[in-house]
């Protein structure tokens, strides 16, 4: 969604309502669970015109059934993934996202208005992503893990068929009538996802539906195939155009005998850049159909899935790949020289320089990629209105520290709704603090877990942060407050140089690292151990208090289906939802709102139960209350807060009259990391995302007539560099089991040789996990 430049005083309501508008279709559809005939109808129409599963695909020809890996549970046979990218060029096309009325208006406008429509800075192309995947299914866990496929159905287009190949060959296709939707879209495996959707939130959350297929046995062969069409943005500049970089790792969740990445184009003017990493094998490119196409193949790759805590792009094999469009022979006018220059590394000195140069001269480089999306206007002219209504409500006129926070979250309330990029915030919110003559500088780094710095390779892949009175703020995204940095840029080293004055030297120096105290989780859990017919169940009622990168993992999930943005007006003294409406439309929006909230406090306990049981690893007989506490989108109040009441199945063992409870797995979920004997030998060195502090009170009523034993034999202690593992169970005065956990991790990242002090902490966690406690009737 665009924003206006100058907001009227109606301006947040219509945008929360414009949301609101797609929320609540949105909802609607997702309350469905099962797929309509109509979606099925839809899907068989669509599957029939990309026509999936063909038989002439000479990749998918002659594959072995049989592998070199006997011992591994499943083997990918082969899999492709390919991307055609569709320009929208000089006419009107029937394709998503072309421009209707520059083909209407043709005839009396002699064709310019065709060019105006695909000019125009809102212009748009469709990518077409392609995923066929044939795995061979070794033993009865391959059987259970891929008994159930996941396909997308959300974009106009999307297609998705699969089928089963016996050992004698029968075929059999599977059959989606029964399939359902996915209440938590982050528990669809990656397999089942593309790379060139955009990221879910507030405004985006396509559909996913999820199957079970029966009667499948060790031996069989699950081939399926999907095509999702994805919109890119072609803004402002019809002459060259460097799409977002799509990274691919060579290792796959299972060994692959053989892999393939295309990238159609649509004709010469198209290129492919890329970097092959660690080995990965390099593109090579044809002419086929009139078509340019570059391909990539892979043969007999291992799989390194149980290698924990890896920065797999970082570590492993990969190859990461831009699609450029140049017309003109313009194509080398933008941070690399030519189409080979990618492959080679660079220093900070030399990203110092170009990042100076990208920031003060940008002249065609700012419509190179998407640094503007979301904007209607330039940077500076976006600033300039923003001031503007800030100076309206007198918020220019407090303290420097005031002004820089109520910028921040003025900017936030915008790129809550159209996605502003890391560039584009840095640009904006610069020109904010240089309306006041506030002094800043610029931070250029790169994500930790995309590229380091000396790898990148794209433009894009550069991070844009500003830091002010030695506080950063980075792009806030939906949720971001002040001085918060995301996950990705902590510790890394960076680039920084004067907002404002292109003469002064860049300094190279590492962003700050967070640490145990910052981030942190602080869950109280009541437990009853609750009758029922023939079993007991574990009634929970858990309040968490996150904070830090906990909190910025953590926040999607637990607002999604809230509404949030609801009183964001007083963090940043902007305009309140129904401001500027009349008293007929005031009354109809809050009753509009109202009846969305509902949908959503009915939709979000079905939500939260499917993430309970992933979290868990037990069955969830009831989800009946979710709370948000404090959603921790303000400086003042920057703490999440929420309580769930929940109902946990098979959590209670009975033996004879005694009861064997799973306490202990109640802290940190039922999902404890095993280590096997492959998990001792390491190479790589031990990525753990970030330091961090999780603290779990578990507090359960020992049932009348029962006495509880092994209480005392929980207390444990484990400390080391890589962090501690302290537990300590007692029974209060109040008769109640008290189980006190406190794990920490010290390090974002630890050498390999470290490895074992890592292991050591892992297998205490587990070992407690599955400590029991024991309620013996008296």
């Amino acid at each position: 969604m665009h924003l206006v430049i100058h907001p009227q005083p109606h301006f947040m309501k219509r945008i929360l309502y414009s949301l609101l508008v797609f929320m609540v279709a949105h909802s609607t559809i997702h309350a469905q669970q099962r797929i309509t005939a109509r979606e099925l109808e839809t899907l068989e129409k669509n599957n029939k015109a990309v026509k999936l599963l063909e038989e002439t695909d000479e990749d998918f020809k002659d594959v072995a059934s049989t592998s070199k890996w006997p011992e591994e549970s499943a083997v990918i046979l082969a899999q492709k993934t390919s991307f055609d990218f569709d320009k929208k060029g000089l006419s009107a096309g029937k394709r998503i996202g072309r421009n209707i009325w520059g083909a209407l208006l043709a005839p009396i406008t002699f064709g310019t208005s065709i060019y105006y429509a695909n000019a125009n800075n809102e212009t748009s192309i469709l990518v077409q992503e392609t995923e066929r995947r044939k795995i061979l299914l070794q033993d009865k866990y391959a059987v259970e893990n891929y008994s159930i496929l996941y396909f997308r159905l959300s974009a106009e287009g999307d297609a998705f068929t699969a089928r089963i190949i016996k050992k004698d060959g029968t075929q059999t296709p599977v059959d989606l009538t029964d399939a359902v939707k996915v209440e938590n879209n982050a528990s669809v495996p990656s397999l089942f996802t593309s790379y060139t959707d955009a990221k879910s939130s507030s405004g985006y959350r396509p559909t996913f539906y999820k199957v079970a297929i029966p009667d499948m046995e060790e031996g069989d062969i699950v081939e399926y195939e999907y095509v999702n069409f994805n919109t890119r943005k072609y803004n402002q500049n019809p002459d060259y155009k460097e799409f977002e970089p799509i990274y691919y790792l060579c290792n796959r969740p299972l060994p692959v005998v053989k892999q393939v990445l295309e990238v159609v184009t649509e004709d010469d003017k198209y290129y492919v850049s890329y970097k092959s990493l660690k080995g990965a094998p390099d593109f090579t490119s044809t002419n086929t159909n009139g078509n340019k196409v570059y391909r990539w193949v892979d043969n007999n790759r291992e799989t390194v899935s149980r290698t924990r805590y890896v920065n797999k792009l970082i570590e492993l094999p990969s190859v990461k790949f831009q699609v450029v469009y140049a017309r003109n022979n313009s194509k080398n006018l933008v941070w690399f020289k030519d189409n080979e220059d990618p492959k080679s590394n660079i220093t900070l000195e030399q990203l110092s320089e170009k990042a100076k140069t990208f920031w003060f001269n940008p002249g065609k480089l700012r419509t190179t990629g998407e640094y503007t999306d979301g904007l209607k206007a330039g940077f500076d002219e976006t600033a300039k209105g923003i001031y503007k209504a800030m100076r309206k409500k007198d918020i220019t006129n407090g303290s420097e520290d005031e002004f820089i926070r109520k910028a921040y979250y003025t900017v936030r309330s915008q790129t809550l709704y159209s996605n502003w990029s890391d560039f584009g915030f840095a640009k904006i919110y610069s020109a904010l603090l240089a309306e006041k003559g506030i002094a800043h500088e610029i931070i250029v780094t790169t994500s930790n877990t995309e590229s380091t710095i000396e790898s990148a390779s794209f433009a894009q892949e550069l991070k844009w942060l500003i830091r002010c009175k030695n506080k950063y703020y980075a792009n806030p995204d939906e949720h971001r407050n002040p001085e918060e940095l995301p996950e990705e840029v902590c510790g890394n080293p960076s680039v920084r140089f004067n907002a404002l004055d292109e003469k002064t030297k860049p300094v190279t120096e590492p962003l700050p690292a967070t640490d145990t105290l910052l981030n942190t989780l602080n869950a109280q859990v009541k437990v009853n151990v609750t009758p029922s017919t023939n079993s007991y169940l574990l009634a929970i009622d858990k309040t968490v208090e996150a904070q830090g990168l906990i909190k910025e993992n953590l926040m999607d999930e637990v607002l999604a289906y809230t509404p949030f943005m609801e009183s964001d007006f007083r963090n940043y003294d902007g305009t309140g939802m129904w401001e500027g409406l009349n008293e007929q439309m005031e009354t109809k929006a809050i009753s509009e709102f109202a009846q969305q909230k509902k949908e959503w406090s009915e939709e979000k306990p079905k939500m939260m139960k499917s993430i309970a049981e992933d979290y868990y690893n037990v069955t969830v007989a009831d989800y009946s209350g979710f709370k948000l506490i404090q959603d921790g989108r303000s400086y003042k109040k920057s703490t999440l807060k929420y309580n769930e009441t929940l109902t946990l199945d098979d959590a209670v063992n009975t033996v004879g009259e005694d009861l064997l409870v799973s306490l202990p797995a109640l802290a940190g979920g039922g999902n404890q990391i095993k280590l096997k004997k492959d998990d001792v030998a390491r190479t790589y060195p031990v990525y753990i995302d970030y330091a961090r502090t999780l603290n779990y009170r578990i507090i359960c009523p020992i049932p009348a007539g029962y006495t509880a034993r092994g209480v005392e034999s929980l207390t444990k202690e484990v400390r080391n560099e890589a962090g501690s593992f302290v537990t300590k169970g007692r029974i209060d005065e109040n008769k109640n089991v008290v189980i006190e956990v406190r794990k920490t991790f010290s390090k974002s990242q630890l050498p390999a040789q470290e490895w074992p002090l890592m292991m050591e902490l892992l297998k205490a966690s587990y070992a407690f996990s599955r400590s029991k406690i024991l309620f013996s009737k008296n």
